[in-house]
């Protein structure tokens, strides 16, 4: 039977009333994770022959020297511009609908094919006092024209990228008015070229520039090019940016 009255009231002072459960402290979240570097495609991987490893060799004993900088390449172009050429990233309310909303859903078309020794395959070495650039390279097979033979249009592309990063590294940001390309001799899938290019001369925002794409020994000349971009106008190409690039 229940006791009653102080009865009651000394049995709950000796059992104590109940007590309500510990509350857990709250953990901290852990630290966000720094993002991870952008990985550098201008270094060897599995992809590149053993050719092509030595000339890279050779390459960098030569930047060794000072006069030349080997160019780290990276699959946003953003990263490729040189500081004050890379315009501040879009607003996403001021793109369309159908553009990418974010640099980082768009990739440098010469480092979009995934699969080390798939595609294009290159680093690039450039000499400003001489104002001039070697592209080392190295056709993948989803490059393929004729079997077993490299695309014109790849050899194009990797033309008109080499040649433009010296014109950027010259003159600033520039844009492709003119390439004119001589094809010489086919280029096997897998071959070791070096493509040499050159800034001529500059006359007002016009840059004229040179190319030879040779074999790595130099026996064969495969190609040769002639160039000329247009350096942006800079207030043209800030009231572009400040219109979200319309």
């Amino acid at each position: 039977m229940w006791p009653r009255g102080g009865a009651a009231a000394r049995v709950l002072a000796a059992v104590g009333r109940p007590r309500a459960p510990a509350r857990a402290c709250p953990r901290p979240p852990p630290p966000a994770a720094a993002p991870e570097p952008p990985r550098d495609h201008a270094v060897p991987n599995g992809g590149w022959s053993g050719a092509m490893r030595q000339q890279y060799q050779r390459l960098l004993a030569m930047a060794a020297g000072g006069a030349w900088a080997r160019l780290p390449s990276y699959r946003s172009a953003r990263l490729h511009l040189p500081p004050g050429c890379a315009p501040a990233p879009p607003d996403p309310a001021a793109v369309p609908a159908e553009a990418p909303a974010t640099p980082g859903e768009t990739r440098l078309f010469l480092r979009a094919i995934d699969g080390d020794g798939d595609g294009f395959e290159y680093a690039m070495f450039f000499n400003a006092a001489e104002r001039r650039l070697i592209c080392l390279f190295q056709p993948g097979p989803y490059l393929e024209g004729h079997p077993g033979l490299t695309h014109g249009g790849a050899i194009a592309a990797i033309i008109d990228g080499a040649l433009g990063t010296c014109a950027v590294a010259v003159a600033g940001k520039v844009m492709t008015a003119n390439l004119s390309i001589d094809y010489l001799a086919p280029v096997p899938l897998g071959a070791v070229l070096l493509v040499e290019g050159r800034a001529e001369r500059l006359e007002g925002r016009k840059v004229f520039l040179s190319c030879h794409i040779r074999s790595a020994d130099g026996d064969t000349l495969h190609a040769r090019a002639t160039g000329l971009f247009i350096r942006l106008d800079p207030t043209k190409q800030r009231a572009q940016e400040e219109d979200g690039g319309r």
